[in-house]
């Protein structure tokens, strides 16, 4: 959960907007690569990285400068030389790094051959000879999109070892903090698929619609509909509550769900979603969308053992170890299991401990506003400072949007 060291490996779809964009060519005729060669000469935000003179084997290994990571942004894959073999290779490097962006080059316009490169991977089709204009507005367009995937608010998901940990207590008082505190505009979704308790810890009575009812208007989301949606808490706080009684799961699938935690990202600096224990389809599409992860667990053998095991999940399930933390709540020294026995356990360190002050959180939940109760506590102040890393990290992704805006231009000079 700490902030990126220098050397650490960069997470997979990141994008540096800081640096040039890094280009490789697998197959490329000589004609096109003295092109592409004149044009990385001509801007310092695009350089040439790689040049490989094989297709990739469907049935072998990546080639081992590949095993390592992404060695590029972008891929220009020639599709003339053998256009099957260009094809599993467009498929194996979409398949191994989604993030990169691959630009088929071929001298056939024929529209079913760009559809089955399109189909393969390729967001884009060049054609030869390859125009400066033509590769300019291609690069623009992957530049445009990854601008858009940054300029998306932070989004941190909140998961208990098991019910009764403090998972919407936790989501409630950092949703209220950062909204009040460090005014972001902040959105707080209780993912529980019935009676979650978020709209009672902020002490609203009433509600019409609750998030599944929105996604299951997924299909003509806007920002108009979703102000019909939100309840307004006085910190500045936006809810989207669970529904109070069950409701017919196919109104509200997973990918609804999944569309619908999208569009919030949009619209929102930061989306804090309080998730049910346990591992749903649900749950599954906030958790591989977060960019922040907290396991919440108490210092009791049940929770210790699912925090174990949540950890083992997302560690096959290919979730970066950096975004998870595991938060130890009701914490205290006279606690019959130690930090030490905890770790341990869990094949993992503690990131935050919040201590036992059992009263502080009920004075919260009577008051219904988890921020407007000036508090020295330590348990305040804990969450202050968990808080306070959401809104720096926050800070720090809306300055990296702001820097992708002059890219377009400056790489038209």
């Amino acid at each position: 959960m700490d902030d990126q060291k220098p050397g650490q490996q960069l997470p997979q779809g990141h994008f540096q907007m800081g640096g040039a964009l890094r280009l490789a060519t697998i197959c490329l005729e000589a004609q096109s690569a003295q092109e592409l060669t004149d044009f990385t000469a001509s801007t310092p935000l695009v350089r040439l990285q790689d040049e490989l003179g094989d297709y990739f084997i469907e049935d072998r290994e990546l080639p081992a400068k590949w095993t390592r990571g992404a060695p590029c942004d972008i891929c220009l894959i020639d599709f003339d030389r053998n256009r099957n073999r260009a094809r599993v290779t467009a498929e194996k490097i979409h398949a191994s790094f989604p993030e990169v962006a691959i630009f088929a080059v071929s001298s056939d316009s024929q529209p079913e051959l760009i559809i089955q490169a399109m189909r393969s991977g390729c967001s884009e089709y060049l054609l030869k000879p390859i125009a400066r204009e033509q590769l300019l507005q291609s690069i623009a367009r992957i530049a445009g999109r990854r601008k858009e995937g940054q300029s998306a608010g932070r989004m941190v998901a909140l998961v208990g070892a098991k019910g009764g940990v403090g998972v919407t207590m936790m989501a409630t008082h950092l949703g209220a903090i950062l909204a009040r505190s460090h005014s972001r505009r902040t959105l707080l979704v209780d993912l529980h698929p019935a009676f979650g308790d978020a709209e009672l810890y902020l002490g609203v009575l009433k509600y019409q619609y609750s998030f599944r009812d929105l996604a299951a208007n997924a299909d003509r989301l806007d920002t108009d509909l979703l102000q019909s949606f939100v309840v307004h808490h006085r910190s500045g706080l936006d809810l989207l509550a669970a529904p109070g009684a069950p409701r017919s799961p196919s109104l509200a699938n997973p990918e609804n769900i999944g569309a619908s935690i999208d569009f919030l990202r949009r619209c929102y600096e930061v989306v804090l979603i309080d998730c049910p224990p346990g591992v749903s389809e649900d749950t599954r599409q906030a958790i591989y969308r977060a960019d922040e992860i907290y396991l919440i667990g108490v210092p009791e053998i049940a929770a210790v053992r699912n925090l174990a095991r949540l950890l083992e999940y997302f560690t096959r399930s290919g979730q970066p170890g950096g975004k998870i933390g595991v938060v130890i709540n009701r914490w205290s020294k006279r606690n019959t299991i130690t930090d030490e026995q905890i770790e341990e356990a869990i094949h993992a360190q503690i990131s935050w401990k919040l201590p036992n002050q059992y009263y502080e959180v009920l004075h919260a939940i009577t008051d219904g506003d988890p921020s407007g109760r000036s508090s020295s506590s330590e348990l305040a102040r804990r969450l202050e400072q968990i808080a306070a890393q959401i809104a720096k990290k926050n800070g720090a992704a809306a300055n990296a949007a702001k820097s992708a805006k002059g890219l377009l231009a400056l790489l038209d000079r």
